[in-house]
C-alpha cells in the first residue's frame, strides 16, 4: 500500500525538489536530513522509522500549539462567571509542582522541544487560574496567595540549578511526579464526587488534556523513550479519562458548595413575590392563632389556681362590716365564701 502511494506521488519531485529554504531547513532541522530527504524529496512512504517520527513531530508541533490556548477557556469561564465553584486550588498547585519538575527534567536532558513544549505554556496558564481560584475564593486573597507564589517561586529557581539539584536528584523527583500527578487529579475527582457536579470545569480542557497525555503517550515511545515520562503521560490520561466521565454522569447538574449539599435551598430572588406575599399572610395567621391560645391558656390556669383555694377561710369583720353584709340570712357563710373568690380574681 505504501509503495504504491509512494508511485502515484512520484510527479510531485519537481514540487518537493524547489522548496523555499523558509520551509525545508526548518523540515529538515525537525525530522532531520536523511527522513527529509526519504519523505520530502524522494516521496518514498515505505520507511516506517522516518513515518513514525515525523508523525511525532507533527504531534508534538499540534501539542505545543494547542498547549499555549488550552486552559484558555477556563479562564474565561471563570472571569465570565466570577466564580471559581468546582475548582479544586490544590489539584492546580499540584499540577503546577508535577509540570515545573518534568520542564526542567526535560530541559536539563536535552530532549527535542516538541516532546514537551506545551508544558511552558501551562505552567503560565496554571499560574493565572491559580490567582482566579484564590481571588474569587470566600477566604482572604493575599494569605494564601503570597505563600504559593513564594514556594512556587524558590522551585523553578531550585530546579533550574544544578548547583542546587543534582541530575540524579532531578531524576528522583522526576519519579516523584507519577504520584504527584496522581494526587493533583484526585482531589478534582473527589470534589466533582461530593458535590455531583462538575462545577465549572471547562469540557474543552478536560478532553484536550486527555489527548495529549495520549499523545504524548505516542512521542515519547517514538522519540526520547524515557519510562519516567512515559507512565506519566499514561496515568495521566488515565485520571483525565475518570474526569471525563464525570464530566458526562454530572455534566447536567448545577454546581453546589459543601455548606448547602445536605440542605438545598432556593436563593432569595428566584422566589417570586406572589408566594412570598402568600408566605408572610400565613405566618401573620399563625402568630395570631399563637397568642389567642396562650391568653387562653393563662386564663384556665388563673381560675384553676382560684378554685384550689380553702374554703375554711373567713372573711375579717371590717370588710363585711364596710359592705353592710351579715352572716346571718339567706347569704351565710356560703355568701362569704363566694365574696372571698371575687376578691381573689
Amino acid at each position: 500500500m505504501a509503495a504504491f502511494v509512494s508511485n502515484q506521488l512520484q510527479p510531485l519531485k519537481v514540487v518537493t525538489h524547489n522548496l523555499p529554504a523558509f520551509i525545508e531547513e526548518p523540515a529538515a532541522a525537525l525530522i532531520g536530513q536523511e527522513c527529509y530527504r526519504t519523505l520530502v524529496l524522494d516521496l518514498d512512504l515505505t520507511s516506517t522509522a522516518c513515518l513514525k517520527l515525523a508523525l511525532s513531530k507533527a504531534l508534538g508541533l499540534g501539542m505545543v500549539a494547542g498547549g499555549a490556548i488550552l486552559k484558555l477557556p477556563q479562564i474565561m469561564t471563570v472571569v465570565r462567571s466570577k466564580s471559581a465553584r468546582g475548582l479544586s486550588l490544590s489539584s492546580y498547585v499540584l499540577d503546577t509542582v508535577a509540570t515545573s519538575i518534568t520542564v526542567a527534567y526535560n530541559i536539563r536532558n536535552g530532549f527535542p522541544f516538541s516532546t514537551y513544549g506545551e508544558m511552558g505554556f501551562l505552567l503560565a496558564q496554571n499560574a493565572v487560574l491559580i490567582v482566579l481560584i484564590t481571588s474569587y475564593s470566600a477566604r482572604p486573597t493575599l494569605p494564601r496567595l503570597v505563600p504559593l507564589v513564594a514556594v512556587l517561586s524558590s522551585l523553578a529557581y531550585a530546579l533550574s540549578s544544578p548547583s542546587l539539584i543534582s541530575a540524579s536528584t532531578l531524576s528522583f523527583l522526576q519519579t516523584l511526579t507519577i504520584p504527584i500527578s496522581l494526587s493533583s487529579k484526585v482531589p478534582q475527582i473527589l470534589e466533582n464526587q461530593k458535590n455531583k457536579s462538575t462545577g465549572q470545569l471547562s469540557t474543552f480542557l478536560v478532553v484536550n488534556s486527555l489527548g495529549g497525555c495520549l499523545a504524548r503517550v505516542f512521542t515519547t515511545l517514538s522519540e526520547t523513550k524515557d519510562a519516567l515520562l512515559l507512565w506519566t503521560f499514561a496515568l495521566s490520561a488515565l485520571l483525565n479519562g475518570v474526569i471525563l466521565a464525570q464530566i458526562v454522569l454530572y455534566g447536567g447538574n448545577p454546581a453546589r458548595s459543601s455548606s448547602n449539599a445536605r440542605h438545598p435551598t432556593l436563593p432569595r430572588q428566584h422566589v417570586p413575590a406572589a408566594v412570598a406575599e402568600k408566605a408572610a399572610a400565613v405566618q401573620e395567621k399563625v402568630q395570631e392563632v399563637l397568642t389567642a391560645a396562650a391568653d387562653k391558656v393563662q386564663e384556665v390556669s388563673g381560675i384553676s389556681a382560684a378554685a384550689s383555694t380553702p374554703p375554711s377561710v373567713s372573711t375579717p369583720k371590717r370588710n363585711m362590716a364596710a359592705t353592710g353584709s351579715s352572716v346571718s340570712g339567706s347569704g351565710g357563710p356560703g355568701s362569704a365564701g363566694r365574696r372571698y373568690v371575687r376578691k381573689l380574681d
